[in-house]
């Protein structure tokens, strides 16, 4: 039988296990005391690096407060991954970009990811996938700030 406690309660307690899986994963397969938003993080830049990447983009991309996302990029700036620069036009923007370091590790990144994806969806099939997918996306806009 389901657990009964309330919807809420059982969303956040799953993102925490899977918080802390992907913090595990992350931090064992890259071997650099990385956390799983760090490690998100990277995989966004990976994936957009012939773009500019802003702290607003990433605060969009994750509907993460101006904090979070600034401390996540002071932690990968000091570990060496990224590097974070003024354009001349705009001094109060700033965009983000992998350094050598930060790009050597994306073939890791990309197999640590794939692993944690095949883990999380194990056992389900693609017709439950699909629908936790849109059950999600539901939950996420009946509590989007933008409403």
């Amino acid at each position: 039988m389901a657990e009964t406690k309330p919807l809420g309660y059982q969303i956040r307690l799953t993102a925490n296990q899977i918080k802390c899986y992907i913090d595990q994963k992350v931090t064992v397969g890259v071997g650099s005391n990385l956390t799983g938003i760090e490690g998100m993080t990277m995989g966004f830049l990976f994936h957009h690096k012939n773009e500019e990447v802003t702290c607003k983009r990433l605060m969009e991309r994750d509907g993460a407060s101006k904090a979070t996302v600034s401390q996540t990029l002071k932690g990968l700036e000091k570990k060496g991954f990224i590097e974070m620069v003024h354009p001349k036009d705009d001094k109060r923007k700033k965009i983000i970009s992998l350094t050598p370091k930060g790009q050597e590790i994306e073939r890791e990144f990309d197999e640590i990811f794939k692993e944690i994806n095949q883990n999380i969806e194990s056992g389900l099939d693609e017709k439950e996938i699909e629908t936790l997918r849109s059950l999600l996306m539901r939950i996420r806009e009946n509590v989007s700030m933008e409403k």
